[in-house]
């Protein structure tokens, strides 16, 4: 484990000049803006940035509600959703839904509470299988999961995922990414050490090596947001520059005087979810050098074939090469210091 220096970061000037605490602010369009939401992707060190995050006044910390809807990669390789029957399907259309509840669960809270919710997902999660299906089958067409919020009118239907359109307009979106290049051979690794095997061309392994999921997602709300306009901001940043994740508090009504630096050691128990979070329950703060930056695809490459296999390593190189145009087109929008 790489050391944490703490004490020496604390010597460095990162902070701008820019205003310090600030009132949280209401998009016109959303008067009930109900929080923010962290749209991540599996392996872009989100769960560092929610550790950042942890202490936001005003906000409470939900993550992964609908991770159960997680068992629709491992349901691909059962084949076409068309070709089951009505009670199989509906019985995994019911994972979604059941996670789609604890999502409102947590909103209903946190109203209660006087609070906002600073929300996780991963943005793949929030398409429903009849989605996540026909992306991996083509022509594999099903009934749609459709789902509502509770005493609410129905809300009409345009974005990408299977959530309402009125739920995803009242949070704050924030798109969390990162480089390909260490994402994917990451996601494969804790894939490995979870499942005993994992390979890039398993249908249950593609759909996590793509960013389409949020680009797609990040598109509607610049085509259909209004005023609720999407921010990234991307792993390297939150690593190694804290000017920016100062600007994007700034940006998304949260205190960046609130941000967190340094923590306690944890540890959890679900053996699942200490090989996802190994890193950071391992850690107290953040830690220089697991970035991008300066890293050299072909050399990488190399690295893969030695480590995954000849095959696995080209099919792994395939996807970071498949996968940079959303990579990029995403970058361009990232948040930067004072823009």
């Amino acid at each position: 484990m790489l050391a944490c220096p703490c004490q020496l970061l604390r010597l460095i000037v990162y902070y701008t000049t820019m205003a310090g605490r600030i009132d949280t602010p209401v998009a016109s369009d959303a008067p009930a803006r109900r929080g923010v939401y962290l749209l991540s992707h599996p392996r872009s060190a989100s769960n560092l940035f929610q550790r950042m995050m942890e202490k936001q006044p005003g906000f409470q910390i939900s993550k992964y509600k609908l991770h159960d809807s997680q068992a629709s990669l491992t349901q691909l390789l059962k084949g076409r959703l068309s070709e089951w029957s009505d009670e199989e399907r509906e019985a995994l259309y019911d994972m979604f839904r059941a996670g789609f509840d604890k999502v409102q669960d947590e909103l209903a809270d946190a109203r209660k509470n006087g609070n906002q919710l600073f929300m996780k997902d991963h943005t793949m999660f929030l398409s429903g299988p009849d989605k996540l299906f026909a992306r991996t089958f083509d022509g594999d067409e099903v009934d749609p999961l459709v789902v509502y919020e509770r005493n609410a009118p129905k809300s009409t239907q345009t974005n990408p995922t299977s959530m309402p359109d009125s739920l995803l307009l009242s949070m704050q979106p924030i798109f969390q990414i990162r480089h390909p290049v260490l994402m994917f051979p990451s996601m494969l690794r804790a894939l490995i050490k979870v499942q005993g095997r994992a390979r890039p061309r398993d249908l249950s392994v593609t759909p996590l090596l793509t960013l389409r999921y949020s680009r797609d997602l990040f598109d509607w709300y610049l085509n259909h947001g209004g005023e609720v306009k999407p921010k990234v901001i991307d792993a390297d940043d939150i690593i190694n520059d804290r000017a920016v994740v100062r600007q994007l508090c700034i940006e998304t009504g949260m205190d960046p005087d609130a941000v967190q630096y340094e923590w306690e050691i944890r540890e959890d128990k679900d053996p699942h979810q200490a090989i996802m979070r190994s890193t950071i329950n391992a850690s107290t703060c953040i830690i220089p050098g697991l970035v991008a930056r300066g890293l050299d695809f072909e050399i990488e490459k190399v690295k893969w074939k030695a480590e995954f296999g000849e095959e696995d390593g080209e099919d792994l190189a395939m996807a970071v090469h498949d996968a940079m145009p959303d990579y990029n087109y995403l970058l361009t929008h990232r948040v930067l210091p004072g823009k």
